[in-house]
């Protein structure tokens, strides 16, 4: 009997050992440097993103942020990375609404977007700019509209690829204005860019910080922003909204987030430097400069209600476009 009663006791011991290990571990987080995964290549809009909020950290955790690009398949090979990754507080991703919100829509993934994340916080938001080539004899949305319309065959549009928020903003905006055009896909945003500029295709919805220079040298005609509210960065071009499309709004919404069962204290301390970090006004001046808007601290279960409205939303705008990979 006693023989017994100590392997129980044992047993017993070593259960409560193995749960306090965790939070044994949690109390002398960080003690090396923190992964930032990013699932792009680096210098486009979100790996600058990323290293603005990325600094931040540096200075509140006392540990160097590292950054591990992790591109392809619309962004979902690096919210699977971080979806995987040990939970212990040295692994988080900054992720969009690419691989949260629309790739769930299109494809099985390896990840529940909701279920294998701990959500940190939310970032900001980088609205789209619809660009027409000079040569398109359209000045505003109504314009563009009624071209599209007296001209279903001839005009297309350049997204960075079948399923981005580029492709779907297109796809939105034919449905909400009843017109038809051509999606082109290209193998990125700055490709479509450049041949939007060369006259090779006459429309685009394109991510704002790129498109800046390009609106601004003439070689391209920005006719509405495709976000709810007006771009700080570009405040006297209409959003499609207020253009005659009410309810429209297309953006990429990005947030910061760990693997799921990440040890409450790490999760708490990292949801709080976060949301310090993301409140400061001059992190905010950068990111606006970077075309990026409605910056600002969520609670994490408000970032886990904008992921399930998006999926909602997104795949409705799937569903009736009939959108398919091979689109």
């Amino acid at each position: 009997m006693r023989s017994e009663r100590r392997k129980v006791l044992t047993y017993l011991g070593a259960g409560a050992a193995s749960l306090a290990f965790p939070y044994a571990r949690a109390q002398d987080w960080p003690s090396k440097p923190v992964k930032l995964v990013i699932g792009y290549s680096t210098g486009g809009a979100t790996d600058a993103t990323a290293r603005l909020v990325g600094r931040g950290l540096e200075a509140s955790l006392g540990q160097p942020i590292v950054y591990e690009y992790k591109p392809g398949a619309g962004a979902s090979l690096g919210a699977e990375y971080v979806a995987r990754a040990e939970p212990d507080g040295y692994t988080i991703g900054l992720t969009d609404t690419g691989p949260m919100s629309i790739m769930p829509n299109l494809r099985k993934l390896s990840y529940d977007p909701v279920k294998d994340f701990t959500p940190l916080s939310y970032v900001c938001e980088t609205g789209l700019v619809v660009l027409v080539h000079p040569s398109v004899p359209a000045k505003n949305l109504d314009e563009l509209v009624a071209l599209l319309k007296a001209s279903p065959d001839k005009y297309n549009y350049a997204s960075s690829g079948v399923g981005s928020v580029h492709h779907l903003a297109g796809e939105l905006f034919k449905i909400k204005a009843g017109v038809k055009a051509m999606h082109v896909p290209y193998r990125g945003a700055g490709p479509a860019l450049t041949d939007l500029i060369a006259g090779q295709v006459p429309i685009m919805f394109a991510t704002i910080g790129p498109a800046l220079p390009m609106i601004a040298s003439g070689k391209a005609r920005a006719l509405g922003v495709t976000s709810a509210k007006r771009s700080s960065a570009l405040p006297d071009v209409p959003t499609l909204a207020e253009q005659g499309l009410p309810g429209y709004d297309a953006s990429l919404k990005f947030s910061l987030v760990a693997p799921a069962g990440l040890p409450a204290p790490i999760a708490a301390r990292l949801q709080s430097d976060l949301q310090k970090i993301v409140a400061d006004p001059e992190l905010a001046k950068a990111l606006q400069k970077l075309g990026n808007d409605d910056i600002g601290p969520r609670t994490p279960k408000e970032v886990t209600e904008i992921t399930r409205d998006d999926l909602k939303k997104w795949g409705s705008v799937i569903r009736e476009a009939g959108i398919t990979l091979d689109s």
